[in-house]
């Protein structure tokens, strides 16, 4: 079954890809994106929709902060072995602020080399506060949903989620490497176990197979844009 839904997931993803390429805005850069299109993609949520589902009201009085690059860990840092280190998640984020008070978040993503699209609008006004103090790299850990400030040595949490994962309000990296491999061995613990509970006849998951999906959802997004546009302005 997961292997027919892979298929037909990769298969959708193709097609939202070429029907996306040609329709939705795309840019060749990450500032020329945010520049030409955020604000109108932020508009069209305030007029298409309940702008309080986004920390916003209905007033147009609308600017951004600073565009930042989202980085992720390496697989290097899921091992005590190896040394840990940060590589770009190819999106990009701003805040948005409304009447100069940051609301919400707002983000483009690398499609594909030199290509940008829409990525996502509504990480939250937590986070939009806090993107006003990152002074170094600001990093995304998904699986937490935490944020980080990272300075070269040390990991400043910016989320309420990212506090409660390290347990605290800063973390060494080697700490958070540390954390890092002991989350990942007991998440790899629990499947196993939940295989091991299972009946023979069961197939397993292969991680890969969860990528792809997710990988035909994120093709998806400039077409659900295009789509919510086209809804917002009838």
């Amino acid at each position: 079954m997961l292997r027919h839904l892979t298929t037909f997931a990769l298969a959708g993803a193709f097609t939202l890809v070429a029907t996306s390429a040609a329709a939705a805005p795309t840019e060749r850069s990450a500032e020329r994106f945010a520049e030409k299109h955020f604000e109108s993609i932020v508009l069209d949520h305030i007029e298409g929709d309940d702008p309080s589902n986004y920390h916003l009201t209905e007033s147009r009085a609308i600017s951004f902060g600073s565009l930042h690059e989202v980085m992720i860990a390496a697989q290097s840092c899921y091992s005590s072995d190896e040394m840990c280190t940060f590589v770009s998640s190819k999106e990009y984020v701003s805040a948005v602020l409304q009447d100069g008070e940051p609301r919400n978040v707002i983000g483009t993503y690398e499609q594909e080399p030199g290509l940008f699209a829409f990525s996502t609008f509504g990480y939250g006004d937590e986070l939009a506060i806090a993107l006003a103090d990152v002074s170094g790299t600001l990093v995304h850990s998904a699986r937490e949903n935490a944020w980080f400030d990272y300075d070269g040595k040390t990991l400043t949490a910016l989320t309420t989620d990212a506090k409660r994962f390290i347990e605290g309000d800063r973390i060494t990296l080697e700490s958070y490497q540390a954390l890092l491999v002991e989350t990942h061995s007991n998440v790899e613990g629990s499947l196993e176990d939940g295989h091991t509970a299972s009946s023979g006849n069961v197939p397993t998951t292969d991680p890969k197979s969860f990528w792809m999906l997710g990988l035909a959802l994120l093709a998806g997004l400039p077409l659900s844009y295009l789509l919510y546009r086209r809804r917002a302005n009838k």
